[in-house]
């Protein structure tokens, strides 16, 4: 049995659409680890949203845990960018299994994120000339991969190394990440996994794996999926594309609401949130279906981002008690992670890859409702909303 490990749940839904797509059986955990049997288990966290020291933590209890089963295998599902704590987690990982040396591929080049002779680019630009280097918790200030993870590393940094560019093997131990430009040269890097290493990297890096590994079946195109009301939509990016969605979404007549800006401000009642929330599940009701998004700028004040979601999930709360709802979309990781920890929802099976990183889950614990989550760089699927 296969585990991976992902620091948002967005990137752990992004694995499970993989999984669904070459047919295998998946279960995903939500900080912790499914018991049901499976081909692959998921366990998503919310480690970027953490300190570094909690991220260890989080990692070196779920490796425990993990590991107490000898026939274990975990692929550490990261960013494809390299945002959180990457380096941390990894020698978490390090420190309870043992092993010396982590082959690690975020790359994704059908997207046109690549590195070469150890640098990123982001469709041909170095990640730090975009807007990766505005991201409010991880910005990418430089493009030297191996400095994009020290940077973001202040546990154990010193105690090992970090190689970059041209590999060809791996023989001792430190992070090896190869250049990959092309699916040729991501497929390339699988022949470097050995028995003493940790496997890491991105979503695309994970299905090069299986194929490598040949596990799976043959390709299963993602499921077409359509909805037009008893629904429910949590935005909480504020990526461009979000706002073109939500942009597009209102001209089509349905009711997008943004955090007003009594809800926006740095201090807040939970009174004044919980009466803008009935406001909302009152414009449910009339339409049978609402999107909330936080605003159309970005919010600066101390810990803002943190304030914002959980001001989300409270609104979320309300609506969901009030409202019989089946259907609800999310966008945004730590949107979504805070949400399912509110509502208490701690396993998930998914069924449906509508969209690649775009996957429809059954809660376990609510078999009628369904949940749907996407990072916010990614799209929905097109006509999926109608």
């Amino acid at each position: 049995m296969i585990t991976v490990v992902a620091d948002d749940i967005t990137g752990a839904a992004e694995i499970a659409g993989v999984c669904l797509r070459y047919g295998l059986k998946v279960i995903f955990g939500i900080d912790s680890v499914p018991n049901e049997m499976t081909d692959i288990r998921i366990i998503a966290t919310d480690s970027r949203s953490v300190t570094e020291n909690e991220a260890y933590s989080i990692h070196k209890r779920l490796a425990e845990e993990i590991y107490n089963d000898t026939d274990a295998f975990v692929f550490k599902k990261c960013d494809s960018v390299l945002r959180g704590f990457v380096l941390t987690e990894l020698i978490a990982l390090m420190d309870v299994t043992g092993k010396t040396s982590v082959l690690l591929q975020p790359a994704n080049p059908a997207t046109d994120r690549c590195i070469r002779d150890g640098i990123y680019y982001v469709a041909n630009e170095k990640i730090e000339n975009t807007g990766f280097s505005n991201d409010p918790d991880f910005p990418a200030i430089e493009s030297e991969v191996r400095n994009l993870l020290l940077q973001r590393c202040a546990y154990k940094r010193n105690a090992i190394e970090v190689f970059i560019g041209l590999i060809t093997k791996i023989r001792h131990k430190g992070i090896f990440i190869p250049d990959c430009s092309s699916i040729e040269e991501l497929q390339k890097c699988c022949e470097l996994q050995g028995d003493n290493s940790l496997i890491c990297g991105s979503a695309a890096f994970f299905e090069q794996f299986l194929l490598y590994n040949k596990i799976g079946n043959q390709e299963i195109k993602p499921f077409q999926f359509s909805i037009t009301s008893n629904y429910l939509m949590i935005c909480g990016s504020t990526h461009s594309q979000s706002r073109q969605f939500l942009d597009k979404m209102t001209s089509s007549g349905c009711p997008v609401l943004y955090f007003p800006t009594s809800i926006l401000q740095e201090y807040v009642t939970d009174e004044v949130i919980i009466s803008w929330a009935t406001e909302l599940y009152s414009i449910w009701g009339k339409n049978r279906k609402l999107i909330v998004a936080i605003s159309t700028d970005n919010i600066y004040y101390p810990k803002s981002s943190a304030i914002l979601k959980s001001r989300m999930n409270l609104i979320v709360y309300e609506i969901l008690r009030r409202c019989d709802i089946n259907e609800i979309f999310i966008e945004g990781g730590a949107t979504a992670y805070g949400i399912l920890n509110l509502l208490n929802w701690k396993t998930l099976s998914p069924i449906q890859e509508l969209n690649p990183g775009v996957v429809r889950m059954q809660v376990s614990s609510s078999p009628s409702s369904y949940l749907t989550i996407k990072p916010g760089s990614y799209h929905w699927p097109a006509n999926m909303i109608v």
